[in-house]
């Protein structure tokens, strides 16, 4: 059932993050008191401290993304409340198949509109430059609603843990 309740936590998010490119706070904490009541429901004391380990966990696998100008905000405080949900196991595993999903979605993207001439720019940038470039405000930049790989990801590791695997 929680489960059932974040991924139209997810849905929701995504849905504002495709039409007006954010992600709601309300929403967010919405789901994070609905997390720490159903954990603490099914498993008392312990649920409470296992939301509060995924809610930090989640949200630090995204924080240094969010700082170098990776992703939004949301994003990052949303894979906290997907491990507010799953505790901090699952935010790990989530994260890879996020990530995953985020990769599989830019390279498709990347391949349908013909960018990939400037791929090996790209790389050189991000081994080789300042930090600080990626945090400056970027209008060559080419982006898509992070919220979407969230959402796949999530489902991937939702079902890798339903089959044993997580």
């Amino acid at each position: 059932m929680k489960y059932i309740l974040l991924l139209c936590i997810i849905a929701l998010c995504t849905i504002t993050d495709i039409k007006e490119r954010k992600i709601y706070n309300r929403v967010l904490i919405v789901g994070i008191i609905m997390a720490l009541l159903l954990n603490a429901y099914e498993h008392g004391f312990n649920g409470l401290f296992e939301t509060l380990k995924g809610l930090i966990v989640g949200t630090l696998l995204f924080f240094i993304p969010y700082l170098l100008g990776w992703l939004g905000a949301g994003d990052a405080k949303l894979t906290g409340v997907i491990g507010a949900f799953g505790g901090w196991h699952f935010a790990l595993y989530a994260t890879l198949c996020i990530a995953a999903a985020g990769a599989i979605i830019s390279i498709w993207l990347l391949i349908r509109d013909k960018k990939t001439g400037s791929n090996l720019e790209n790389l050189r940038m991000l081994f080789f430059a300042r930090p600080a470039f990626f945090a400056r405000e970027n209008h060559s930049q080419y982006t898509f609603p992070y919220a979407v790989a969230i959402m796949l990801g999530t489902i991937l590791a939702l079902g890798l843990q339903v089959m044993g695997y997580v």
